[in-house]
Parts: structure tokens; C-alpha cells; sequence
């Protein structure tokens, strides 16, 4: 019986629910990628530039895949799913101290992972046809991997942490079918920052549940810990389409 009752009680709120698909892609700039492993006073690592002192292997496309739930136009539940996987060749003869091993030549190749899932809530704090600004906190799990490898030579450090963000979204819609889009998450902290910031445009397509998203988005943050010395800022050419049920 109280089963029955809870699902009635859902009910009303399922109705009003509102259901976002997001899927996005495009390609990926490299401005500054800076490691060092370890990064203690005692036996530290070289520290090195995955922009200076490599170059980037191929043109790195991302995707980007993102799930909303909204109730009563005012509740929004979003899950995010970004893997990013960038592949570098060595342009430097300098020798890398990474992660207890040395490589120097030019077959030295990096590897730079750094998959992210996102968890988020945001109350909207204004919603009128014009306006709508919605604010909240997203938890990320972070799932990285920084490696160099040379011949039978690998080394490499991993990371599966947790970080709390803050979570922001304001959509300006001036014109019916043609909306400006600021949103992101992003948190400085006492040892490293992140963000993860994206402004373009909406259009839509079909009855408003078919927009182009298009725009740009910067990712840039790092830590700076014992272990790791790593702050990276990437650029993304951001295209995709956002399905409304």
C-alpha cells in the first residue's frame, strides 16, 4: 500500500518532468600541459610540457555525452560523461626524469588521459521566456592517467579522485528560436583548480526538441601535491545536438 502511495504521490512530478539529451563533439587545442612526477622536495621529477616540449599526434577529437532531468521547472538532475584521451610524440632532447624512470631520444611517446563523470543538481533561480539562471554543485570523478613510454620503458601515474563543484547555468533567449548559453562547473581550491566553462548557441531545429549547440569550451585546473605537479588548460571547438522529451 505504501508503494501505491509513494507512486501517486510521484506522479504530478513525473508530468512536469522534463528528460535532455545532449550529445557533443568537435576538436581539441593543447595550450599548456605541465607535469612533473613525483613532486616532493626529495628526488623530484623533471618537470615538463606536454605542449612545448611535444607535439600533438594526429587532430584529437573529444566527445562529449550529457543527461538532464528537470521537475516542476525548477529542479535539474544532469549526469555528464566526458573521455578525453590525447596522444603526444617528443620534440626535445632534454632527458625526463617521470615517474622513476628517464627517457631521452626521439621515440619518447606520451599519453595524457583524463576521463571525467559528472553528477550535478541545480535549482533554478529565475525562468521566464527571456531568462533562465540555474545554480548548484556537481560532484566529478576524476579518472586520469599521465604516461611516457620509450621502447620496453613505461612509467606512469594514475588518479581516481572525487572533486566537489560548483555548477552554473544562464541561457539568454532573446530571439524565439536562437538562444546564448553560459554553463559550466568550477572550484579553486588550496591546492589546484578546476573549470569547465562552455559559451555559444542554441538554435532550434524542430519544435523545440531539436537545438544545434554550438560554441566554445575551455577545460583548465590541476593540482599540485606530493605526488603530482600537473596543470593543463585545453580549448574544444564544441558542435552537438540536444534532444528535449
Amino acid at each position: 500500500m505504501k508503494y501505491l502511495i509513494t507512486l501517486l504521490l510521484l506522479i504530478p512530478l513525473m508530468m512536469s518532468a522534463q528528460l535532455r539529451l545532449s550529445i557533443e563533439s568537435g576538436t581539441v587545442y593543447t595550450q599548456y600541459n605541465d607535469v612533473q612526477v613525483p613532486n616532493g622536495d626529495v628526488d623530484a621529477g623533471t618537470l615538463f610540457s606536454y605542449s612545448d616540449d611535444f607535439t600533438s599526434e594526429g587532430s584529437p577529437l573529444f566527445i562529449r555525452a550529457e543527461i538532464a532531468y528537470t521537475i516542476n521547472d525548477k529542479h535539474t538532475i544532469e549526469a555528464t560523461a566526458v573521455p578525453l584521451l590525447l596522444n603526444y610524440n617528443i620534440s626535445t632532447d632534454k632527458p625526463i626524469d617521470f615517474a622513476g624512470a628517464t627517457f631521452q631520444g626521439t621515440d619518447v611517446v606520451g599519453q595524457y588521459k583524463f576521463n571525467t563523470y559528472r553528477f550535478s543538481y541545480r535549482y533554478r533561480l529565475v525562468d521566464n521566456s527571456k531568462l533562465r539562471l540555474g545554480l548548484g554543485a556537481s560532484l566529478l570523478v576524476r579518472d586520469a592517467r599521465i604516461a611516457l613510454s620509450q621502447s620496453t620503458v613505461e612509467a606512469e601515474d594514475t588518479d581516481l579522485g572525487y572533486v566537489p563543484l560548483v555548477s552554473f547555468e544562464l541561457l539568454y533567449t532573446p530571439y524565439e528560436r536562437l538562444g546564448f548559453l553560459l554553463k559550466g562547473d568550477a572550484l579553486v581550491g588550496p591546492v589546484g583548480r578546476a573549470e569547465d566553462v562552455f559559451a555559444g548557441v542554441l538554435y532550434d531545429l524542430y519544435k523545440d526538441n531539436v537545438k544545434l549547440k554550438a560554441g566554445y569550451r575551455l577545460i583548465e585546473g590541476g593540482a599540485d601535491v606530493d605526488q603530482v605537479y600537473n596543470f593543463a588548460y585545453f580549448h574544444f571547438a564544441d558542435i552537438g545536438l540536444t534532444f528535449t522529451l
